[in-house]
């Protein structure tokens, strides 16, 4: 079965491939619209998410913004298909210049990664410097090898989550590598109100700035409307530091996941809305 998908996964690329990328975007935005219109579930999340966010906006604007988020999420996903190519000719980094400064320090750098516009965009900086991250292995074995070999043309170190990870990691942090982790979704870590509500945030990468006194930036990517996107990295994030690192750990979470929400607000269009988030989906089931 795997294989079959594999098979059929690899048609798909290579017919796509067949047409220029303008078409091949606008393809994605078909996909995008489809997705929104029959997966009834995500599209109810998405909805619950934005009304959670956003109880001033009126539904129709609700409805706009989550369909432009589908689209954004869409071409980003289509576009890991010829990565490659995407970050050499559509990609932007405007504050490269502040990561710079940060490495040459020589303490290594913590980037906390939200989930927004053109989401792996930001390793157009291992064309400068070796980013290491974490994510989980596909299900299928053959399309998670294909992954993981075209991020090993970058200078990427792709970390799969296992029992060996954060011993994985622990070495890549004494490199002085750039540990760059996505902090935004829901995960096991720390009570934090997000948009107003009570909700659980990962604390990995806070985790990992206090233990090893390394500087903090959060990056996210907007997706332009010409389909070329733009990083951007905050000013480092002073952290709070008590004799209580338990707390320290909480408090700053809620600070990180603050400065995070700032940031959505800013552009909600680019943000991952289909995430469950707040768990809202069982709650509108049982209505």
């Amino acid at each position: 079965m795997y294989k079959l998908q594999y098979i059929i996964f690899k048609f798909f690329r290579w017919l796509l491939l067949l047409f220029p990328e303008k078409t091949r975007f606008k393809f994605a935005e078909v996909l995008a619209v489809l997705g929104y219109r029959l997966i009834k579930k995500r599209r109810i999340i998405a909805l619950a998410n934005l009304e959670l966010a956003f109880p001033e906006k009126s539904e129709k604007d609700r409805e706009r913004i989550a369909l432009e988020s589908y689209k954004i999420m869409s071409k980003a996903f289509l576009s890991t298909l010829w990565f490659d190519e995407y970050l050499k000719n559509n990609v932007h980094i405007e504050d490269m210049d502040r990561i710079e400064k940060i490495k040459e320090r020589g303490q290594g750098l913590a980037i906390a990664l939200i989930h927004m516009g053109n989401m792996e965009a930001h390793l157009k900086a291992t064309e400068r410097y070796k980013v290491v991250t974490v994510a989980k292995a596909q299900r299928n074995p053959y399309i998670d090898k294909f992954i993981t070999k075209s991020r090993e043309k970058l200078n990427l170190v792709l970390i799969k989550k296992s029992k060996q990870t954060s011993r994985e990691l622990l070495e890549q942090i004494e490199e002085k590598n750039i540990i760059a982790l996505f902090s935004d979704h829901r995960d096991k870590g720390a009570s934090v109100e997000f948009f107003g509500t009570e909700t659980v945030s990962p604390t990995g990468i806070i985790n990992i700035a206090l233990k090893h006194n390394m500087p903090l930036v959060i990056g996210y990517n907007i997706m332009n409307r010409d389909n070329t996107s733009t990083t951007y990295f905050t000013d480092e994030i002073e952290l709070e530091r008590t004799d209580s690192f338990k707390d320290d750990v909480k408090n700053n979470t809620q600070m990180l996941i603050s400065r995070m929400e700032r940031i959505i607000i800013n552009y909600p269009n680019q943000w991952m809305w289909f995430h469950d988030r707040w768990k809202l989906y069982k709650k509108i089931v049982k209505k």
